[in-house]
């Protein structure tokens, strides 16, 4: 988005940022007791057929100059669109079920452009059991892609970012920093296996995904959960070449961020049946206001900051 003026005032949307915005438009609405979760966690969590089923609810949008350049094979675009949307199904613990697709672009787009957009949405689809049941259509500028996604969880219910509690361990799966300059942010692999197997053997406390950075993704899962946290910056988990800033800032990893209760995390270790690497990288703490003072990460990703 484009803003007028390069320096925030009071009155901008740069001033509030992507969280104080979202608070602004959302903090009139209520929900009925059908709602067990709204805005403030990956997927808003519906009630379900009986009382071990939930339905997630997410949606989630690509925009050409933001997400992904002019020159990015459309291929990878449609890909990209739908792993964030699983990405965020996958920080609730849930699996996908059904999709529906929002296009709005150029009329001078070529058919066959945007075919191989489908093509790269349709493939993840098959990957992860997605139907494809429908969407929308629209005539823009700039191409923007929205997908909407219906996810579940069955027997168990979804991870939410506010059941961190004080002594639990902090971890991530893989390894942060660098994903724009590398290509990472196009070719990504939701990690639903892993969110599924955490949510259905009560092994995290909370969980969430990492879209803009763990320097601003970190510190929402502590307000949800109302919790302070120490981290090691030793143990943070880095590609190669890349520094612990970029691994604070970058964003687009889409990595897991979970809590674990203290005494079950020899028995995670020991058990995490993936290849996907797992890092321990800090503590969750009381509340303190002079940790609050003392504790500084630099913000990651934000759709309305100006740096």
């Amino acid at each position: 988005m484009n803003l007028r003026k390069p320096v925030a005032d009071r009155s901008s949307l740069a001033s509030l940022g992507e969280d104080g915005l979202l608070r602004l438009l959302t903090r009139r609405w209520r929900h009925g007791p059908g709602v067990r979760t709204g805005v403030g966690d990956d997927c808003a969590v519906l009630e379900g057929r009986r009382k071990d089923h939930f339905l997630l609810f997410k949606t989630d949008s690509v925009v050409e100059g933001v997400h992904f350049s002019p020159e990015t094979p459309l291929r990878l675009v449609g890909r990209k669109a739908l792993a964030r949307a699983l990405s965020d199904v996958a920080a609730m613990g849930g699996r996908p079920l059904y999709a529906l697709i929002a296009l709005a672009l150029p009329p001078t787009s070529a058919p066959a452009d945007v075919q191989a957009l489908y093509r790269g949405i349709e493939r993840l689809a098959r990957r992860f059991a997605v139907e494809l049941v429908g969407g929308e259509l629209s005539r823009s500028r700039q191409l923007v892609l929205t997908i909407a996604l219906l996810g579940e969880t069955a027997g168990h219910l979804p991870l939410l970012r506010s059941g961190a509690r004080p002594e639990d361990g902090l971890y991530v799966t893989g390894s942060l920093g660098g994903s724009l300059e590398s290509g990472r942010h196009l070719r990504f692999s939701p990690r639903l296996a892993e969110g599924q197997w955490l949510a259905q053997g009560h092994w995290a406390t909370s969980l969430m995904d990492i879209s803009d950075g763990l320097a601003s993704d970190l510190p929402r899962l502590a307000r949800s959960s109302r919790v302070e946290f120490s981290l090691k910056d030793s143990q943070i988990p880095r590609h190669r070449g890349c520094s612990l800033s970029q691994a604070f800032r970058d964003g687009e990893d889409y990595e897991l961020l979970f809590t674990v209760a203290p005494e079950r995390e020899v028995a995670l270790r020991k058990e995490w049946p993936f290849p996907t690497r797992l890092s321990r990288i800090g503590v969750c703490l009381r509340p303190s206001f002079a940790l609050s003072r003392k504790q500084s990460y630099s913000h990651g990703f934000d759709h309305f900051r100006l740096s």
